[in-house]
């Protein structure tokens, strides 16, 4: 189900304080920092914030770019958009599985974990590819399910209920569990998932962001989609519009061989 929720993105920037001191006018240079997604996208780490928990994202800028190389060293505006979707259809996501297909650097199944989704597996080529996944998952799941876990009880404790309370109050009461979200490689020409996957599909949810841009790619990732997929799956899929064929892709999956009904 190809969908795209776009963002205004919003604009950080240094702020100059002046001030009179001993009769002499001074200029002191202040660096502030706006909590800004989009203001540091080439930062070793990168911060974005869902459902009042920091999520930190490591980055790998050490090596050279290019749409059919090393593109899951950073996170992609599209990655970020897919994130803040899914965050605004949360009771879509409760207690639901998600894979995630070319996760680069992992935040869209993170925070499919942070809303509540039962099992989510994260994929993307073996080796460094899903190695940095793991990082950046692992180094968020053990934090936010421990300040969740400190929540709850805190609230218990309090004596506080959910009746009445905003959505975000609401969501403090889903216990997270780290081992909720795992990473595996996935081969789209070959797609199989090792046997210590703990849950192998089909899915509820199947996530794309920003993989249609090599054509060469398509029959082997509809193909994959549909290994993983059954009559009730969802898949969500946003894409940059870059003139390179990614239209191909809803023309391949549209077909009535391929089995599957397109929603724009």
């Amino acid at each position: 189900m190809p969908t795209i929720q776009p963002q205004e993105p919003q604009h950080g920037q240094d702020e100059q304080h002046r001030h009179e001191e001993s009769g002499t006018e001074t200029t002191d240079m202040v660096p502030w920092k706006y909590c800004n997604v989009y203001a540091n996208n080439r930062s070793p780490e990168r911060l974005f914030v869902f459902q009042g928990h920091s999520i930190f994202i490591q980055q790998r800028l050490d090596e050279t770019i290019a749409l059919d190389q090393n593109t899951g060293n950073v996170v992609w505006d599209g990655a970020y958009l897919m994130a803040k979707y899914l965050e605004s259809h949360v009771k879509d996501l409760q207690d639901k599985t998600c894979l995630e297909l070319g996760a680069g650097t992992g935040l869209v199944s993170i925070v499919a974990w942070l809303l509540g989704a039962r099992h989510v597996l994260a994929t993307d080529l073996a080796g460094a590819h899903t190695e940095h996944v793991k990082k950046n998952s692992s180094m968020n799941t053990t934090r936010i399910a421990s300040e969740r876990q400190i929540a709850i009880a805190a609230d218990a404790t309090a004596g506080r209920g959910t009746r009445g309370t905003r959505r975000r109050d609401r969501l403090r009461t889903i216990v997270l569990k780290s081992d909720d979200l795992q990473v595996a490689p996935l081969d789209w020409s070959s797609p199989s998932l090792p046997d210590e996957v703990a849950f192998q599909g089909p899915f509820s949810f199947i996530l794309c962001s920003e993989i249609l841009y090599l054509p060469q790619l398509h029959r082997a990732l509809l193909k994959t989609i549909t290994q993983f997929s059954d009559e009730n799956t969802k898949v969500i899929l946003l894409w940059k519009q870059r003139g390179l064929g990614e239209e191909r892709f809803f023309e391949l999956a549209s077909r009535p061989s391929a089995g599957w009904h397109i929603e724009h």
